[in-house]
């Protein structure tokens, strides 16, 4: 079968796709980009000038937050949050392309997902489905690229060609002229230290967190604003607005939460149940001890009134020893 460009297998699994520092095959041609900025494009899809304007906000954003080091005082700079762009062409969703079982340790490439291309709608027939697999693709791209040295680090991965089960209904991707337009879409994948920031019960099981919580467990602020700019591609922004305006965005965003003091107690509910309930168990344990030490008293002897002739029979014996 013969194999195109957008076909090849780093369009089917991220364990395929180049390492950042693999300059030759990410696709940056320009010495001076190749140090400064982090971004990988295999395909080849995006311009030099695309790739300027992306070195350019990230320059100004570090510049700004030189001394806002996330990990330490005595980390590398630039030492805010990292971020790095990586880009493809087109995504084949295959079955076994990517898994949640996988990870940078354990990224397995099986050259034989070349052949399942052609029936990689049968694994993306779903919205959903698509879109768990394009978040397991950006985060084990993520930890691959070894971005972050704390897990300050975010990763976006932007596709060229928008899946179909990703277009909204209303929306009508044709120019003028008939043509199809080329809708890229966006997944975002971040470490453990920007989920902490964005997330206040990140640290905790699902199962732990009351309804409410649920729902706000949900809510991630940087997803809704990837999700508007997915919506803004579909409404004819280009690549070079949106990827100023993400950045913008996210900085503002982790700015907030980064100024705001995180005294968030990590102590799960269960915990705290099975505190309060043994703390009632040995207040009943206390009163019930209280109420056998008092039916005790009640029944003892020593409580008994002594009759008159004990009392006589005491008394004149005393008095026997004291006169002797």
């Amino acid at each position: 079968m013969a194999i195109s460009n957008a076909e090849r297998l780093s369009s089917i699994t991220p364990c395929a796709y180049p390492l950042l520092s693999d300059t030759i095959h990410c696709g940056i041609d320009d010495v001076n980009l190749q140090k400064s900025v982090p971004v990988c494009d295999p395909d080849k899809a995006i311009s030099m000038s695309e790739i300027e304007v992306i070195k350019n906000k990230l320059e100004r954003i570090y510049n700004r937050k030189n001394n806002s080091c996330i990990c330490g005082s005595d980390q590398v700079k630039p030492c805010w949050f990292r971020f790095g762009f990586a880009f493809l062409r087109r995504m084949f969703p295959v079955e076994s392309g990517v898994s949640d079982l996988y990870s940078r340790e354990f990224c397995p490439t099986n050259k034989t997902l070349l052949s399942y291309t052609k029936s990689y709608t049968l694994m993306g027939s779903t919205r959903e489905t698509i879109i768990n697999y394009g978040k397991n693709f950006a985060r084990l791209l993520r930890e691959r690229w070894l971005l972050g040295k704390c897990g300050e680090d975010i990763l976006f991965f932007i596709l060229l060609k928008r899946p179909n089960q990703l277009m909204r209904r209303n929306t009508l991707p044709y120019l003028t002229t008939g043509t199809i337009q080329q809708t890229p879409y966006i997944f975002a994948s971040y470490g453990s230290l920007v989920r902490e920031r964005i997330d206040p019960f990140n640290t905790m099981p699902i199962n732990d967190l009351s309804i409410n919580q649920q729902q706000q467990h949900y809510s991630d602020p940087l997803q809704e604003i990837v999700e508007a700019e997915n919506v803004n591609f579909e409404n004819g922004y280009s690549l070079k607005v949106v990827t100023e305006n993400l950045l913008d965005r996210f900085e503002e965003k982790l700015s907030q939460e980064y100024s705001l003091p995180h005294t968030r107690s990590h102590i799960p509910n269960w915990a705290i149940t099975v505190f309060i309930t043994c703390a009632l168990l040995c207040l009943l344990m206390t009163l019930g001890l209280c109420l056998m030490q008092t039916s005790v008293r009640r029944g003892s002897p020593r409580n008994k009134p002594i009759d008159t002739t004990r009392r006589w029979k005491a008394g004149f014996v005393g008095g026997k020893f004291l006169a002797g």
